[in-house]
């Protein structure tokens, strides 16, 4: 063969030499996927520590770079365990910035005999990465909504109580692409709106109602960092880097309709539609920015409705000033900010019928679990409602313990005793002591007065002048001495029944202290001590008086 001089005709010739890190295609691709899965980590952390800026204490708006405590939600199985590798790597990281601790929480449903197991299987894995770890047994009731539904909230209650408890930022589940198509198919069949069919999003706030009554603490952020990422891919990186997980047998069961989704309909439209998932997925996307419009004008529209002189409250004539879909846009956002967990459709639609047509206070009322929504005259209102501690008459005798506050559990509250200041009407200490206390229920006619220069009036009256709602009224205690009317709840001490303080010194006063009350106060202020000019009610009568119950 021919000598051949030409220097760029031989290099053809000649094997192209690897590149100088000695990877293999596989091993390039596997350090490609590494490096996307980390990516998302980061930038989904970074967007929610920008969020979570001003709203901690003044120390975390101080730190430059705003770092987050991060819980990651495990559950033993392949994609959480990837989930933990990838952010105990990014922890563990020279010189990283974005995190400043790391904490595993697997929660135990007790559902499956195999929990103990995968509770110490994520336990071990957590010490190899040296991340801290916390089980947290959690009881499903599967009653009502069904075992999915009942063990996935009681998981995120678990998971935002724990959060709470150490002060954290923010959750990181480990959700993905096909987890959110799935809930899109789910969610089509039972006929969801658009809140429904736009799945979950990558981050929203962890609340739940029992933690939602808390409006002075920071939000604690469920952030899904993977939700653009495949289960196949997932599926790679756990098997490159050797991961050790856990399958959950009831991830095969046909009986979950999850599973019958995930195993029999979304091959279905494969097979009918090659590459169906990126379509759904961009369906799911468009869908969660049209939510994202309408969310945003319902939250113009709840910010033009708030009552002046309530914000919490929504103004009745304001809010009817809406077309009804923005009205039912509206009512769910208000809902959502006062932690009440949103009814059905039909549900919804009874409650804005009512506030439509009905005009009394007494009259209106949608109640979900523990909390309700009521009409206060001119305003909407959402309330706690707390079921009686004790079961059992209300009626009873009170025992005198030296001005010590007295409990009523039968009205889910304490009677306050308060020293009389000097000059100041009470009851005498002594009269209390030899006396006959009783607290009793209203039964009607029983009236009071005030003031020395104003006659007596039915407590129905006073309560209207008061303010206080006709639905509220049946939960205010009376106080009687030696058969005598001397106190009633929010409104004050009969001033017939007090005693001269230059011959009596030692005199008391009463407070109301519910364990929750309409006014998000933990003390229902005496109508009677409110200065004059708000004497008139904490809003003003815009509307026909309420029927009393």
């Amino acid at each position: 063969m021919a000598e051949l001089d030409n220097s760029a005709e031989l290099k053809k010739l000649m094997p192209r030499p690897t590149r100088k890190t000695g990877q293999s295609p596989a091993a390039r691709r596997s350090k490609a996927l590494a490096d996307r899965l980390t990516a998302l980590v980061t930038s989904s952390l970074t967007s929610a520590a920008e969020r979570l800026i001003g709203a901690r204490e003044e120390e975390f708006v101080l730190m430059p770079l705003n770092p987050v405590r991060v819980i990651v939600a495990l559950s033993g199985g392949r994609d959480s365990m990837a989930l933990l590798d990838v952010v105990a790597k990014l922890f563990h990281r020279h010189r990283q910035y974005l995190i400043s601790r790391v904490h595993a929480v697997y929660v135990n449903h007790g559902l499956s005999p195999h929990a103990a197991e995968w509770e110490e299987h994520c336990r071990t894995e957590c010490a190899r990465r040296d991340i801290p770890f916390t089980a947290v047994s959690v009881y499903v009731n599967a009653k009502g909504e069904g075992v999915e539904a009942a063990a996935r909230e009681a998981r995120y209650r678990a998971l935002g109580r724990f959060a709470r408890q150490t002060e954290s930022d923010i959750v990181l589940t480990a959700h993905h692409e096909d987890d959110r198509i799935e809930t899109f198919l789910l969610q089509w069949l039972r006929g969801a709106g658009p809140e429904g069919l736009a799945a979950f999003p990558q981050t929203r706030s962890l609340v739940s109602p029992c933690l939602a009554s808390a409006q002075k603490e920071s939000p604690v952020l469920l952030v899904r960092p993977w939700i653009s990422v495949l289960r196949a891919d997932i599926d790679r990186y756990a098997k490159s880097v050797k991961l050790a997980w856990i399958e959950d047998e009831s991830n095969d069961d046909p009986k979950y309709d999850r599973n019958r989704v995930r195993h029999e309909v979304v091959p279905l439209f494969e097979s009918i539609r090659p590459g169906f998932r990126t379509a759904a997925a961009r369906s799911v996307a468009l869908t969660a920015e049209a939510v994202e419009v309408l969310r945003s004008v319902a939250a113009e529209d709840l910010a033009r409705c708030r009552a002046k002189d309530n914000p919490r409250a929504l103004h009745i004539v304001d809010f009817l000033k809406l077309v009804p879909a923005r009205q039912a846009w509206c009512m769910r956002a208000w809902m959502q900010e006062e932690g009440m967990q949103l009814p059905n459709r039909a549900r919804l639609e009874e409650g804005l019928r009512q506030v439509r047509e009905t005009h009394a206070d007494t009259m209106l009322t949608l109640r979900v679990k523990n909390k309700e929504m009521r009409r206060w005259g001119a305003n909407l209102i959402i309330r706690d409602v707390k079921p009686r501690s004790v079961v059992g008459p209300r009626d009873s005798k009170l025992c005198w313990l030296d001005g010590e506050p007295m409990e009523l559990p039968n009205w889910n509250g304490t009677l306050a005793v308060i020293p009389c200041k000097q000059g100041e009407r009470g009851i005498a200490v002594e009269r209390l002591q030899k006396g006959l206390l009783e607290v009793r229920v209203r039964r009607g006619g029983e009236k009071l007065k005030l003031w020395p220069l104003r006659p007596s009036k039915n407590l129905k009256d006073l309560f209207s002048e008061a303010d206080i709602p006709a639905f509220e009224r049946a939960d205010l205690p009376l106080i009687w001495l030696d058969g005598e009317l001397i106190f009633a709840a929010g409104l004050g001490l009969e001033i017939r029944a007090c005693d001269d303080p230059d011959l009596h010194p030692n005199c008391v006063r009463f407070e109301f202290r519910p364990e929750a009350s309409l006014w998000g106060s933990k003390v229902i202020d005496n109508y009677a001590e409110r200065p004059e000019p708000k004497r008139r009610g904490r809003r003003k009568k815009t509307a026909s008086p309420a029927k009393d119950e």
